[in-house]
């Protein structure tokens, strides 16, 4: 799990990966990795770019929406566009991919159409080599409980990932256990109405009422402002 501005379930890729063609000559080596911001794509771009290649094209689409093309001087619309319909065609975000074109001895021009199947191709190529992973955003979740609603509050929240164990806060003799779940978006109202008919009222859930006492005091209630999400293996289309 990991913290992220992501707020929609989608699907990116495990771990960087390379896939290599050779077209009329021309040696085209794309180089896909996950990333989470447009300065994460920058980076690893600069890092996987190749001074020694003719031409280092690259497009990337991050969760947020926001896509951005580079053909490195090749003819417009031949490289970078090509590059980021793969993305959009795998059904991918958060993903940047470099394809670094090295022009071999006695290589032929490829043309327009060309270029934009070569590029296209070395990058659907690159992506459907790749694990992929389907990201799904979860609510941090605090709960505050008597110690003898322990059982109650796990057999609701015992099938959500736990990211702090519940353990007791406030002074000796009146203690109460106060624990942070990831509970997924959709789903966290239907708990919260769960808890509270399950202990009559008794559970306090973080955001849902001002933390008085040993809440207080814990900094129950104080959430963070992103979302938590979940990554978890996607099935990979058939080749």
């Amino acid at each position: 799990a990991l913290w992220c501005q992501a707020r929609a379930v989608h699907t990116t890729i495990a771990a960087p990966c390379s896939y290599e063609l050779v077209v009329k000559k021309s040696r085209f080596v794309a180089l896909a990795a996950p990333v989470q911001s447009g300065d994460e794509a920058a980076a690893w771009i600069r890092a996987a770019s190749d001074d020694q290649a003719r031409h280092n094209c690259f497009a990337y689409r991050l969760a947020d929406g926001s896509v951005r093309t580079n053909g490195d001087g090749e003819p417009s619309g031949t490289a970078g566009p090509p590059i980021a319909a793969a993305i959009a065609g795998a059904g991918l975000w958060d993903v940047a991919v470099l394809v670094r074109r090295y022009r071999l001895d006695g290589g032929a021009k490829l043309g327009t159409g060309g270029l934009v199947r070569a590029y296209g191709g070395a990058a659907a190529a690159v992506l459907g080599c790749a694990q992929q992973l389907q990201v799904v955003p979860h609510t941090p979740f605090s709960v505050s409980f008597d110690p003898a609603d322990t059982g109650t509050v796990y057999r609701i929240l015992g099938r959500y990932e736990c990211t702090a164990p519940a353990a007791p806060v406030g002074p000796e003799g009146s203690e109460r256990m106060r624990g942070r779940f990831a509970i997924p978006e959709g789903e966290a109202d239907e708990v919260r109405r769960g808890l509270a008919e399950a202990t009559q009222g008794r559970v306090r859930m973080g955001g849902s009422e001002a933390p008085t006492g040993a809440d207080s005091a814990a900094g129950f209630g104080e959430e963070a402002s992103d979302c938590l999400i979940v990554e978890q293996p996607a099935a990979t289309p058939p080749p």
